[in-house]
């Protein structure tokens, strides 16, 4: 292992593993990863349930590629939340949904101060990145890149069908594309990034490529600890492996630790707010109160359906495969719901396409190794939040993982979608088209009638995404509440990045796995090129 790398990398996530195998293709670059989970060497090495598509490792708690903290979703509300960990991170433990940003994301990212986020410069990106069974050859898409993208991964799904049918049937536009960067609003077929059954993580398609390259060297198990910074630059990493303190010297350390870890080793290094660090224990280096302060991630709680007989899936059958998204009623213009402009650019774009429903066609009792399920479950989130969260250190405890409130819901507008996504969700599994499937008769929907109960129920259920976003958002230096540039680059120290979505000024309109993947790309070529 190289004592002294031209960049490390902390990180082989979604945004780390692109990052580090782009950048490590320049020869004269030497690159370490750090990574704090496990890093398997060949595909094989990889858990069955990590690589199997149709699996959810988190549902049966921690495990070796996955971290969890505890976290507030709502006041009262506690939450265990379940990230990855280890070669691929979080993408080798999600649903493989594989949808772009939308264009309102990156103009709005852009419009902050980040014009290197402007969707003309991000959508060759996102073309270079994919391999797209479908729409490869296409205007915008790629046919050459490492990830595979697919929305025909599985045999059809028969329930997927019904729901797309009674959607249809309540005036929502069918799209071909989910992955159409303009299309706010409809419904089709999920983008998964799954080959012949396998979940595709940045480990499977970035990093276990690359390892052969003699000037990258993958460490796993290796926990990062803090960085090191002498006279205003980063100049290595404390970092804890095999039970040993190794202080690693480099030319520029990166972060790439995800929306929980990346800000919270700012924090451990000296750079967030000063009042808390001192409160803390730690020496302020940056005073830089963005950090943690005002960050956003997708709410979502599920409805269960009662079915008319248990759900048996196949061992073949997806887990996704189908997803709706429309505006709420008097949000966005006439970026529509229902009916609606299918790109919704030519009205108001705020709160276009931000409510989402995505049918689990595996129910839970499945996913933890039942033959059957009785309830299905269906997703329900909001993609557009307006409220805001804060990450922040334990004073008594700064090294324990940061806590987490998300204050989901706390605004009068995100309770208000969210009522309507329920009450669209209740709506879709009480049609006649899914009345081969859902039990109405067994079915108590009297909650969802009445705004204070639906409330009250909301809180109840509710959970979050884990998406989380903005806890070091990208923007001008002179900018209040910005952490980093549209580089990466930390405000105030030199030869230190971010580089995974800590840096989005906020949480895409989609889930943002294949955003991640955008950043370790977008940003290993700026950092390449005469930009970054």
């Amino acid at each position: 292992m190289s004592r002294h790398p031209d960049v490390i990398v902390v990180g082989a996530g979604g945004a780390g593993a692109p990052f580090a195998a782009r950048i490590s293709e320049d020869p004269a670059c030497s690159v370490l990863v750090l990574e704090a989970g496990p890093v398997p060497s060949t595909p094989a090495d990889f858990p069955a349930d990590v690589l199997d598509a149709t699996a959810l490792p988190t549902v049966n708690g921690p495990g070796p590629h996955s971290w969890w903290y505890r976290s507030e979703v709502a006041p009262g509300r506690d939450y265990d939340v379940g990230r990855g960990q280890g070669a691929g991170g979080s993408t080798a433990v999600n649903g493989a949904y594989f949808v772009r940003p939308r264009i309102t994301d990156l103009r709005r990212w852009a419009a902050a101060g980040n014009p290197e986020w402007a969707p003309d410069r991000v959508l060759p990106v996102l073309a270079r990145l994919e391999r797209d069974v479908q729409f490869a050859g296409a205007p915008g898409h790629g046919g050459s890149g490492p990830v595979p993208v697919d929305r025909r991964a599985f045999a059809p799904s028969a329930l997927a069908a019904a729901f797309s049918t009674a959607a249809t049937a309540r005036g929502h536009r069918a799209l071909p594309d989910l992955n159409d960067l303009h299309a706010l609003a409809g419904h089709g077929e999920l983008p998964l990034n799954v080959q012949e059954g396998v979940r595709m993580n940045t480990g499977l398609t970035y990093l276990l490529p690359a390892m052969d390259r003699p000037n990258l060297t993958v460490r796993g198990h290796a926990s990062v600890r803090r960085v090191l910074i002498s006279g205003g630059r980063a100049t290595g990493v404390e970092a804890e492996i095999e039970g040993r303190v190794h202080r690693i010297s480099a030319g520029e350390v990166v972060l790439a630790a995800g929306a929980v870890r990346s800000p919270h080793l700012l924090m451990l290094s000296g750079i967030g707010p000063a009042e808390d660090l001192t409160a803390a224990g730690l020496r302020p280096v940056v005073d830089s109160p963005g950090v943690g302060a005002s960050c956003s991630d997708h709410a979502d709680l599920t409805v269960l359906a009662p079915l008319s007989s248990p759900l048996r899936p196949g061992g073949k059958d997806p887990l996704f495969s189908w997803a709706l998204n429309w505006t709420a009623e008097g949000a966005g213009g006439s970026a529509g719901g229902a009916g609606g402009s299918a790109d919704g650019v030519g009205g108001s774009e705020e709160g276009a396409g931000a409510l989402e429903v995505l049918p689990m066609l595996r129910p839970f009792p499945v996913l933890a190794g039942a033959e059957e399920g009785s309830e299905l479950p269906v997703i329900v989130a909001l993609q557009g939040p307006t409220s805001r969260g804060q990450l922040s250190l334990d004073p008594a405890n700064p090294e324990s993982n940061p806590r987490v409130h998300y204050r989901h819901l706390e605004s009068a507008v995100d309770r208000h979608r969210m009522r309507e996504g329920v009450r669209t969700a209740v709506d879709l599994l009480a049609s006649e088209e899914l009345g081969t499937w859902v039990d109405t008769a067994a079915w108590d929907r009297s909650v969802f009638e009445e705004d204070q109960r639906l409330d009250d129920w909301m809180i109840e259920h509710l959970g979050t995404a884990v998406h989380l976003s903005g806890t070091a958002p990208m923007g001008p230096e002179d900018a209040p509440g910005t952490v980093t540039d549209q580089y990466g680059r930390v405000h105030g120290v030199q030869g230190l990045r971010v580089v995974d979505t800590s840096i989005l000024p906020d949480v895409p309109s989609r889930g943002p796995a294949a955003t991640a993947v955008l950043l370790g790309e977008h940003l290993a070529g700026l950092m390449l090129g005469a930009g970054g």
